[in-house]
Order: C-alpha cells, then sequence, then structure tokens
C-alpha cells in the first residue's frame, strides 16, 4: 500500500470520531501543533519502531507535506503499519484550513 493524502477538512472531521487516528509529528523543530498529536521525528521513527497497533489509523505530518512525512509513511508501512496517511499541506496547509474557519 502507498499512503495516501488526507485533507485538513477530512482530518477535522476524523477526529470528531469516536476511533480518531493517531497523528504523528515528525518534524524535528515544532511550529504550531494539532492537538493530540504525538512528536516523534522522523529519523527517530526509523532508528526505533513503535509498538502502535499496526491496524489504526495513522495520519503522519511534517511541516509543508512533502518530503518528511513522505519519508515517514514509507517508514511505517515497512514496519507494518497498513491504514497510513499524510496529511496534505502538512502544518502549513493545517494551519491555513483552520485560519479560514476563524471567524473574521
Amino acid at each position: 500500500m502507498v499512503a495516501e493524502y488526507i485533507q485538513p477538512q477530512e482530518l477535522v472531521q476524523r477526529l470528531r470520531e469516536p476511533h480518531p487516528p493517531l497523528i504523528v509529528d515528525v518534524r524535528i523543530g515544532q511550529i504550531g501543533q494539532i492537538p493530540g498529536a504525538l512528536h516523534v521525528p522522523v529519523l527517530d521513527l526509523e532508528d526505533k519502531p513503535r509498538d502502535w497497533d499496526r491496524d489504526q489509523d495513522v495520519v503522519v505530518f511534517c511541516q509543508f507535506g512533502k518530503g518528511a512525512s513522505e519519508y515517514a509513511a514509507e517508514v511505517l508501512e515497512e514496519q507494518g503499519f497498513r491504514r497510513v496517511w499524510k496529511l496534505a499541506g502538512g502544518m502549513d496547509g493545517w494551519s491555513q484550513y483552520l485560519a479560514g474557519l476563524a471567524p473574521k
């Protein structure tokens, strides 16, 4: 399986479900945050496999939704995770989406 992208608006909906996905921030440094996200820098994922449920939905994100999250998704899939998504636009996309929802 090749991880697909999930849009910020879909992730907002998924976070409201009874069994929301595990959110993993793979950035080295953090500017901004998604509530409830775990911070596991991308290189740490490869060095130390996680004991998370391999059947759980996992959404990874980096700053822009490209390099680090793509690599993190590949690493997790190689470790046997079956349901991995990459957040489209990363933290930037998330912040822009939320800014559009904020009252003006």
